[in-house]
């Protein structure tokens, strides 16, 4: 009868030190007394672009509460890219949409133009920076030229 009442002692201590822990994780989820006889109060936060929406239930009486019923995030609606900044051989460009729900906003940038050098005097003619003149002679130009010489010589000399 001795090792019973000591088995039975340990099993009740046993079970309520993890009725205790079981009520201890309860608190920690969601605050509130375990005790309570929860009268809930529900709310609907709906979804955003970026966040899903949900039911939140609280506990009017101990503030116990948990969320259910989730809803998928929007996603953005962004409109049509502008262009914010024009790129140029210096800096880059920068383009904008804005989300129509949120405010938002996403941006690309643009690459860096090439420098111009129309007078092909070896300085940009935007920003003025010196820029390598390729000059690529082809056969072809080489022969152009050859033929426009000898014409202009024929022309010279029976004009």
């Amino acid at each position: 009868m001795k090792h019973i009442r000591k088995i039975c002692s340990i099993v009740l201590c046993v079970v309520m030190a993890l009725s205790c822990f079981g009520f201890a994780a309860l608190a920690e989820e969601g605050g509130g007394d375990p005790t309570c006889e929860h009268v809930m109060s529900v709310t609907v936060v709906p979804p955003t672009c970026a966040d899903q929406g949900y039911q939140l239930h609280v506990c009017t009486k101990c503030g116990y509460h948990y969320d259910d019923n989730y809803t998928d995030a929007l996603g953005h609606s962004y409109g049509p890219f502008t262009e914010t900044r024009a790129a140029t051989c210096t800096e880059e460009g920068l383009m904008e949409r804005v989300c129509s729900r949120c405010g938002g906003l996403d941006t690309k940038t643009l690459p860096v133009l090439p420098h111009v050098d129309e007078d092909e005097d070896g300085y940009c003619d935007v920003c003025h920076a010196r820029v390598e003149v390729k000059k690529i002679f082809s056969p072809y130009e080489w022969l152009k030229s050859f033929i426009a010489f000898i014409r202009d010589l024929i022309q010279g000399i029976f004009a």
